[in-house]
This record gives C-alpha cells, structure tokens and sequence, in this order.
C-alpha cells in the first residue's frame, strides 16, 4: 500500500539535484536508551518497568531539506489488570451484548492475556523536512498524541493521566487523544509560526496492537472492533511572552474514524469522533496547566461517551521538583468512573537519573447501567509511589 507514495517521495528528492551523489555518505546518526522501573506500596502493586531503545539517522541537504529515519523499540511489565491497557476493568463477566469503545478501549470482561514481559516496535517512520514542514510516513503516533500538551507532573512514566506504567492497575484516566497508536499513517505538520503549528495525519488500519494500547484483543461477549480511515488535525502553540519569560504551550485537537463490529454489532457502532484541548504556563519556578478530552467512543445507538480531564502544578525549589495533579474520567459504555490524584516530588540526582517520590490515591467506581452488567462495585488503591528513571 505504502509503495506507490514512498517511490514517488524518493523520485522527488532525487529529481530536486539536491546533493552530488558522493555525498550521500554523510549522515548523523543518535541512539538512546531509557530504563523505568515503578513501584507502588498499594495491596496487590508489582514492580512495572519498562525498557526503550531509540535509533535515527538523518542528514542536511544542499537545498536544506532533512531527511531521515527513526526507530523506537519497547518492552515493559505492567501490572496484569492493565499490561498493555488492556482496558478491561476489573470483575467484568465478559457477558453477551457488552461493547468496548473504540476510543477508550474500554470494556467488560475477563482479565487480559498479555500477562508478563512483552515488547512492541512503537516506532519506525522516515521523514522529510524543510521550510515548508514535516512529512513523516510509517508506524508512528499521529499528530493528536504528538501535538498533546496539559498537566504538569513530577513522574516521567508512572502518570496519573495517560500511564505507561501502573503498578496499582486502575488508571484508566486518558487525556492524550492518541487513537491510532503506532499504526502506520502519512503525517505533514506545518513550520512553527509566531509559535503556532498546524498537523494531519491519516491511518488506514487503526486498530494496531501497541504496548498502551491493544484494540485487537478478543474479549469474550465483545464484539471485536476495527479502525480504518482515521484523520487527525491538531494545532500546537509553543511561545515564550520576551516581557515576562512565561512559555504558554497549548493544544486543540480532532480526529474521527470508521469503525466496523460485523454485522451483529453493526446498528450499535459508526464513526469515531474525538476532541481534546490542553495547556500549561510555565513561569520562573511554577508550572501549571490542564487538559480535557470528549469522545463518542463511536457508538451511534445509546449512551457510549468517555470523557476525562486533568489538572496539575509543579514548583521548583531547594533542588527538587514538587508536584500535585488530579484528573477524572467517565466511561459511559462500562459505566466506569475514575479520579485520581498524587502529590510528591522529583530530583535529577545525576546527568540521566531521575527519582520522583509520591502519594497516590485512585478510586474507581461501576456503575450498574443495563441489568445483564455486573451491578455496582468499587475498586480502589492507595499508597506511595516511586519512580526511578535512567537516561543514557
């Protein structure tokens, strides 16, 4: 499918008599390597950590054009209610006539299979850039997820909103809008003007298994759902005010996608729609900011939104990093509600090492929304958090 569009991008690099051909040996190439480890004094809280190792090479035309390529492989452990977000809460039945929402990837049912280490290639894209933008083509996050900006926090992975690890298992709390995940999609975004950037992407296949997000997971008495044909716009502005040094950074963002459930599910299921908006100002030592997310979930037929946001600060001093955040989400289709806040601080005790310190409390709650759904239960987790990132 990509090779008709990947020639043509090569005919016009070629074609443009950019650089001699005995140029062409001249490339910089970065790797860099991330290592997680999280862990939580909450009942039942594994270790969850996770690996990452990233590769890209690119060079400098004579025309100024870069080109490039970039990859990005990961393996993690995650607590088993969630590795690989699952996205199926616990004490679900898995009993017939349940959805799952094709945002959120929610759902009622049995816990999920990917259980253990496991590892994803997140990443693997070429690009071209220059004066009149970026293109990028390939397995990479689209520009929703890219451009997303909102609460500060003191933890790099461990997140209260948009996890990539959760040791207690409960946080389904997503302000991120990343609904395509590392499927493979064509992006352009647009130079950065006065601060302000304009990004698309398209994806054929949406529904790509990623290590947060696994929309191809069977799921007994749900039906399973694909994503084809999503488009993303996406603004960004990134902008430091020269009269009084505070960076405002800001996003609005769109998506929607065809979703298909076999003929069964056919009346139920649509189209996808998707906003979020997010923001933060950054000031000499405080940081504060937001995010808010709504999605239809792509139900057509009954309730079946999920929508979440969150809040944060940070404020440096006496060499540390301390941070307070708090978010909220509702799934209309589990009748799941979710709140969670953490407070605690972060040090960069060395070039590349990184601890964050905190207390967490998450509450989830189901609500008892059809009579065949389990009946009203609560889930909740409580404890201390710490995090240790190393950087090399």
């Amino acid at each position: 499918m990509w090779k008709p569009v990947s020639l043509l991008v090569v005919m016009g690099l070629a074609g443009a008599h950019a650089v001699a051909q005995d140029d062409w040996d001249v490339w910089e190439t970065e790797h860099e390597a991330d290592i997680a480890v999280a862990a939580s004094t909450a009942d039942g809280a594994p270790v969850a950590w996770l690996g990452r190792f990233s590769l890209s090479t690119n060079r400098v035309l004579d025309n100024g054009l870069e080109i490039g390529a970039a990859g990005r492989f990961e393996v993690q452990a995650d607590h088993p209610a969630r590795a690989g977000f699952s996205g199926v809460p616990g004490g679900g039945t898995g009993v017939a006539g349940g959805w799952q929402g094709a945002f959120s990837g929610l759902a009622l049912g049995p816990q999920s299979e990917h259980v253990g280490p496991h590892g994803q290639l997140e990443a693997a894209y070429i690009y071209a850039e220059g004066g009149y933008g970026e293109v990028r083509l390939g397995r990479d996050r689209g520009v929703a997820a890219r451009f997303h900006e909102g609460a500060p926090g003191i933890f790099g992975a461990a997140t209260t909103a948009n996890p990539v690890l959760d040791p207690a298992g409960g946080g389904y709390i997503r302000t991120d809008h990343d609904l395509t995940g590392p499927a493979a999609k064509l992006s352009y975004a647009s130079p950065r003007i006065l601060g302000l950037r304009a990004g698309i992407s398209f994806t054929p296949r949406a529904d790509v298994r990623g290590l947060d997000r696994d929309p191809e997971r069977s799921i007994p008495g749900v039906p399973d759902i694909r994503i084809e044909s999503a488009a993303e716009a996406a603004l960004n502005l990134n902008r430091r005010l020269r009269e009084s040094g505070i960076r405002l950074q800001a996003t609005l963002a769109y998506s929607r996608a065809d979703v298909d459930a076999g003929a069964a599910a056919a009346p139920i299921y649509g189209t996808v729609e998707t906003w979020s908006a997010g923001g933060s100002a950054e000031f000499d030592t405080v940081t504060v900011g937001a995010s808010v997310l709504s999605s239809n979930n792509g139900v057509d037929s009954g309730p079946g939104d999920y929508s979440a946001w969150t809040i944060g600060a940070t404020k440096q001093a006496f060499s540390l990093t301390f941070g307070l955040d708090y978010g909220e989400s509702q799934d209309d289709l589990t009748g799941l509600d979710s709140e969670a806040w953490s407070i605690g601080a972060s040090k960069e005790v060395r070039d590349g090492v990184n601890l964050a310190l905190g207390y967490r409390e998450q509450d989830n709650r189901q609500r008892q929304i059809l009579p065949l759904r389990p009946a009203s239960q609560r889930d909740s987790a409580e404890g201390v958090v710490l995090e240790i990132t190393l950087s090399f």
